[in-house]
């Protein structure tokens, strides 16, 4: 048996990778993949991938095996395009597939949607980095999806922008759009510059705004730990979400996944403590902030989480408080030591969840 690995972390990590796999794909991997498959035996090697021009070229994925009892009746994932011109620091996309998007056609997008629905799937998550970064392109789409009475709901990834077009908003709500995930990420002014995420307050406020109008639901992905957060700024972002009556929250901890420039920067300043990858989640501190410690960085991000859902939203409370728990008994040593030793314990002993 060999294994094959690949992905963002094997593409920027690949030496280290190719200690647990026979072969290490950088990249993209569909076009070197059946050379690595039939030529590779007895090998032991780091295989540069090739980008796809063409994603139309592609064969969809066959997804015989979730075809089985409750299993088609969850989300399953669509991508239609590649690439991200934005390059947020803590975000790998860019690197991985650079800053030119890529986009499927809608005709190839429309004939994977009529097979999937034929398997039996009907609800669908457009897995883009950014679904609308062609908002003109979606709009064919939709309205496709609309003349072939294409039963389905949907949810996808977007930026601020999408809520500045009533016309693709409406027909988002027309084709059964019930849930949108923006990155919003901070209500810090000073850390939107330094995440470059190119989005101020007021298309925050308004995107909310407006998505509510519509009747579309708002997942909100906030990531915390900045060198311009402090405490106060947990403490405002859980207010601020809760006064703009967002439906659902993401509190992620800033991590610097290797081949961003926030993993360049962190590393050259010596302030990565520990690089245990299973700690990698946005649910860990894993290197020194800057205006409030590690330990206090990683207590307020759950505490936001148990402030944000409360009682008053029952089902999201009881879910809430049901992850909370199994994260706290699945990291109850990393929480003992760390509150303990912080980041000083890390440095030296980064194994001790095994």
């Amino acid at each position: 048996m060999r294994v094959i690995i690949g992905g963002p972390h094997a593409t920027f990590m690949a030496e280290e990778a190719l200690q647990h796999a026979d072969i290490v794909i950088k990249g993209e991997a569909e076009r070197v993949i059946s050379d690595v498959v039939n030529n590779s035996r007895g090998v032991s090697r780091v295989v540069e991938g090739i980008p796809v021009q063409d994603l139309d070229t592609l064969p969809f994925p066959d997804l015989r095996l979730l075809r089985n009892g409750s299993a088609k009746f969850k989300y399953i994932s669509i991508l239609t395009s590649r690439g991200c011109p934005y390059d947020c620091v803590f975000c790998s996309v860019t690197r991985m597939f650079g800053k030119k998007y890529r986009f499927r056609s809608s005709k190839n997008v429309l004939e994977e949607l009529e097979l999937r629905i034929s398997q039996g799937f009907r609800k669908f998550f457009f897995s883009d980095d950014n679904f609308t970064a062609d908002r003109e392109r979606i709009k064919v789409l939709l309205e496709e999806c609309l003349r072939r009475k294409l039963n389905f709901r949907w949810t996808a990834e977007v930026r601020v922008e999408v809520a500045r077009d009533t016309e693709l908003l409406k027909l988002m709500s027309r084709t059964n759009c019930r849930l949108l995930m923006v990155g919003f990420e901070s209500i810090n002014p000073e850390t939107l510059k330094l995440y470059k995420k190119h989005q101020a307050m007021d298309d925050i406020r308004y995107c909310i705004s407006r998505l509510a109008k519509e009747d579309i639901k708002v997942h909100g992905f906030f990531v915390l730990g900045s060198d311009a957060d402090d405490i106060d700024t947990i403490e405002r972002t859980v207010r601020f979400c809760q006064s703009t009556k967002l439906d659902t929250v993401q509190f992620s901890i800033l991590f610097p996944i290797p081949g961003t420039k926030l993993f360049e920067q962190l590393s050259s300043q010596g302030r990565i403590f520990t690089r245990d990858w299973s700690l990698y989640d946005g649910t860990h501190v894993v290197f020194e902030p800057k205006k409030l410690s590690a330990s206090e960085l990683q207590n307020k991000v759950l505490s936001a989480w148990k402030k944000f859902y409360t009682i008053g939203r029952f089902k999201l409370f009881l879910m809430s408080r049901y992850l909370i728990r199994s994260w706290k008994k699945t990291n109850k040593k990393f929480l003992g030591q760390f509150a303990q030793k912080g980041s000083k314990f890390l440095s030296q002993k980064t194994d001790f969840l095994t």
